[in-house]
């Protein structure tokens, strides 16, 4: 996806569609709870995913086991050299990811490998290189 971008967030280390907290998109369900310990919860979500559900963060695995997406309660993180709050992401990355798109009322941005729902605070999803295409195709 073009030059390589690393996104410091608050309490999160975030490759886009490489990993997140250093743990690879692809990375097991037992590899998340070796480094995190036992879920709050689990579950299933309405399109399949195993969730490991940690409160401030769900790891969502599809069918084979493998990690796919994180979605992270954030109320900054840093995109490049910013620091963006919440309320200012529609804005940046609309100025910063030519690609940007809406995909029913979420803003998916494929240059940092992430989507949210600007009306639904704090949260934000990260997903591997094959997540955008799914963004694409819902």
């Amino acid at each position: 996806m073009g030059r390589s971008t690393t996104i410091v967030l608050v309490r999160i280390m975030h490759r886009p569609y490489k990993s997140i907290n250093e743990i690879p998109f692809d990375s097991a369900e037992s590899e998340v709870i070796e480094r995190f310990g036992p879920p709050d919860s689990t579950g299933v979500n309405s399109i399949g995913l195993q969730e490991l559900d940690y409160g401030e963060s769900i790891y969502r695995f599809e069918s084979s086991g493998k990690l796919v997406e994180v979605t992270v309660n954030l109320e900054k993180l840093a995109l490049d050299s910013d620091v963006v709050q919440f309320c200012d992401l529609e804005g940046y990355l609309t100025k910063k990811d030519v690609g940007i798109f809406n995909k029913f009322g979420f803003l998916v941005s494929p240059k940092f490998g992430l989507a949210f729902d600007p009306d639904h605070k704090h949260w934000i999803t990260f997903f591997r290189e094959s997540g955008l295409e799914d963004w694409r195709n819902i």
